[in-house]
């Protein structure tokens, strides 16, 4: 019943929420919700001006269903009917994965802002070349040096953080998404998967840019 689940039951949502309120009066509660457990049963827009009445400060919206979890398409149109029903900010959610896409959001839904996830993931600098289109700048064209420098950087910080285990696992994880859309890609990819040691790591980066 937790989660997404609280869509199933707007009462149970409702409560939920109501007692995080009750509990922090000073600090602004948002909600991050999706447009209902399936196809049969979008309630997004009913569960956003419940949520509104209670004091939710604001809300975003990922207008997939529970049951899709992220295949198929987010519905944008879910966002927009959030929108005009509501009078708090609606922060745009899914599907937002170039400059592009930000602004067909911004234009089609009328949302206040877009929450960027699985767009950002190898892709950082998604949010500087929005930040650079919105201020009339010419965005950057990015190098694979550009890209190699980021996967260092992030690899670094990793290891900061991390045990070698855990940092190599998760670079792997985090490598494989930055490392695509270049001549010999794939098989970059393939060397670092088979590595087990953080120096192994960095001698390929470092071997990619060079």
């Amino acid at each position: 019943g937790a989660g997404s689940a609280a869509l199933k039951n707007l009462s149970l949502m409702e409560e939920i929420t109501q007692s995080v309120i009750e509990s922090v009066p000073i600090i602004p509660v948002t909600v991050k919700m999706r447009s209902g457990w399936d196809n049969s049963s979008i309630v997004s827009t009913d569960a956003g001006v419940r949520l509104e009445k209670i004091g939710v400060a604001a809300i975003t919206l990922h207008p997939r269903t529970t049951k899709q979890q992220f295949t198929g398409s987010s519905n944008w149109y879910h966002i927009t009917e959030l929108k005009s029903a509501i009078r708090i900010p609606v922060i745009g959610n899914g599907d937002v994965r170039t400059v592009a896409d930000y602004i067909k959001m911004k234009e089609e839904t009328n949302c206040d802002a877009v929450m960027i996830g699985r767009g950002a993931l190898g892709n950082p600098w998604i949010f500087k070349e929005i930040i650079e289109q919105g201020n009339g700048k010419k965005i950057k064209e990015l190098h694979l040096s550009d890209r190699i420098d980021i996967c260092i950087k992030h690899f670094n910080l990793l290891k900061e953080d991390k045990n070698e285990k855990t940092c190599v696992n998760l670079a792997k994880k985090h490598l494989s998404y930055y490392l695509k859309g270049f001549e010999g890609a794939s098989k970059w990819r393939k060397n670092i998967m088979k590595t087990t040691q953080s120096s192994d790591i960095i001698n390929i980066l470092t071997s990619i840019k060079h």
